[in-house]
């Protein structure tokens, strides 16, 4: 009878409607029973299922509630990226020209025409180093008959139109983080910029700021920060924008706390990517006149502060284009952006659907590009699911444990499924789930593939448990979403990890 129950239960919850009349009657649900009458759960929003492939329902509780699922929101994005695009898909990049070349040398501008690669200048495993990278680029000049360039080097970020790199959705405080980054057509070290902070010699007194990789002279960093009393919190922030060449470090740094990397946003990712290439193009005996990027006005830019000057940008069409590289390959991107929860990886994700499906990257083509997906997969999202951004910063995010556990469910019929499984981080390896479940044996806690989901006040974590005798059928799927909890994360943590640990049990 249960496991009637357990198949209507995995039906109804594909088609969209309730599923609340089944409550299975294993272990797993009562340690769920305890869990949620206690805290910091019973006054939070709580919703878990965990079903198996073979239709049982193992635990439930709140699993219609919708709920934000910060970057649990990931699974969606590559899952979807993966069906689409297939694992083998590679961004390419590429060389162009305008002009002509006369006895060697380019009278003309050279352009670096993005195709969406976020792996460019990155220092991710998948990612090829940059030096490498140019000095095949430099290859590709040499090859078509460059030896001087009387032009610039241009930055194309065009790729992805001019689609706004960051989510409207995103709060004022990670703007200026690194994981607020917002991808264009041409990036470099994921948009990112470093600075060494250290406390100044006196509260009161501003920190010293020194900054770090990659090198951004044009850039100008106010600092209204200050040193703060001993034992206080460190709050900095970093405030800019791709309106001017202008930053600004606010908040407060401890007198007592020893120095560390503060890790920004660069809003000129494509004219970094321009200007590191301009200097080894040089290093490489190959002068030119200077760099620049294309703005969202379509103008070349050379000087960052005349932002709407300049000429017009060559049309891509008309480019002679000599040459380019490729990125490595998507399930290689995808399992960065799963194991490392990377923000910038999964909003490249989303804004590539987007582009794909309704020929546009702006935010809502690809709200409506991954809505459509998900529908073609047979899944119910309206009233289940709302898609505002592809990383899961934004908590205008909305899924139900319902629906994740549908999509996940899918995706193992998926031919793309061995490399999503793949993506996941797993309980004590590398990733976000490395220094989870230290309690539970190496042999067992191995078998949890698994997405984490955190934010203030939010933790979730969703995936596969893989059966103990390796039958495909047996293998639990599940999410467990956690909002408005303002306990430790150590705790909440904790409590999920309980959770996971029955299910375990289970299989």
């Amino acid at each position: 009878m249960r496991k009637f129950l357990s198949i209507i239960t995995v039906a109804l919850l594909l088609s969209g409607r309730s599923a609340t009349a089944s409550i299975p009657a294993t272990k797993a649900q009562e340690t769920i029973a305890g869990i949620t009458a206690r805290e910091p759960v019973r006054s939070s929003a709580f919703g878990i299922l965990a079903v198996k492939v073979n239709g049982d329902t193992v635990a439930c509780f709140n699993q219609r509630q919708k709920l934000v699922p910060a970057s649990n929101m990931k699974l969606l994005s590559t899952g979807l990226a993966l069906r689409i695009f297939g694992p083998d898909y590679r961004f390419e990049t590429s060389l162009g020209y305008t002009g002509e070349i006369v006895d060697s040398t380019l009278v003309g501008d050279l352009y670096i025409i993005g195709g969406g690669d976020p792996t460019t200048g990155s220092t991710a495993d998948c990612a090829l180093p940059y030096e490498k990278m140019f000095d095949e680029w430099v290859r590709i000049v040499r090859n078509a008959g460059i030896s001087r360039i009387r032009g610039r080097i241009i930055g194309d970020p065009r790729f992805f139109g001019n689609a706004d790199p960051v989510s409207l959705g995103w709060t004022y405080e990670d703007l200026g983080t690194y994981y607020g980054a917002g991808p264009k057509g041409l990036n470099f070290f994921e948009n990112k910029k470093n600075f060494y902070i250290t406390p100044g010699s006196t509260v009161g007194a501003a920190p010293n700021v020194t900054p770090r990789f990659p090198d951004t002279p044009w850039m100008k960093v106010g600092i209204s920060a200050t040193t703060g009393k001993a034992k206080t919190g460190n709050d900095l922030y970093f405030v800019n924008s791709e309106l001017s060449p202008y930053g600004e470090i606010r908040g407060h740094f401890p007198v007592d706390r020893r120095g560390y990397t503060l890790e920004c946003s660069n809003s000129f990712g494509a004219y970094t990517c321009a200007y590191y290439f301009y200097r080894h193009l040089n290093d490489s005996g190959i002068k030119s006149d200077g760099f620049g990027d294309i703005s969202t006005l379509g103008k070349v830019r050379t000087d960052l502060s005349a932002y709407a000057e300049g000429e017009e940008a060559a049309a891509g069409c008309d480019l002679n284009v000599i040459g380019g590289t490729r990125s490595a390959t998507l399930a290689e991107i995808v399992r960065e952006t799963n194991k490392e929860s990377d923000n910038f990886y999964a909003e490249t994700l989303f804004k590539l659907i987007g582009k794909h499906i309704m020929r546009s990257a702006v935010a809502d083509s690809c709200q409506k590009a991954a809505e459509n997906a998900l529908t073609s997969m047979g899944l119910k999202v309206k009233g289940n699911c709302q898609v505002f951004d592809g990383s899961g910063l934004s908590r205008k995010n909305y899924v139900n444990a319902a629906f994740f556990v549908a999509f996940l469910k899918t995706m193992t019929r998926s031919t793309a499924f061995g490399p999503y499984l793949e993506s996941l981080p797993v309980a004590g390896q590398k990733g976000t789930l490395e220094h989870r479940f230290d309690k539970v044996d190496d042999g067992l806690k191995e078998r949890i593939h698994a997405k984490t989901g955190s934010m203030n006040g939010v933790r979730c974590l969703s995936g596969y448990i893989e059966a103990s005798d390796g039958s495909p059928e047996n293998m639990i799927v599940f999410s467990v979403l956690v909002n408005n909890s303002i306990a430790g994360s150590l705790t909440v943590n904790k409590m999920i990890d309980d959770i996971l640990t029955a299910l375990l049990e289970e299989n």
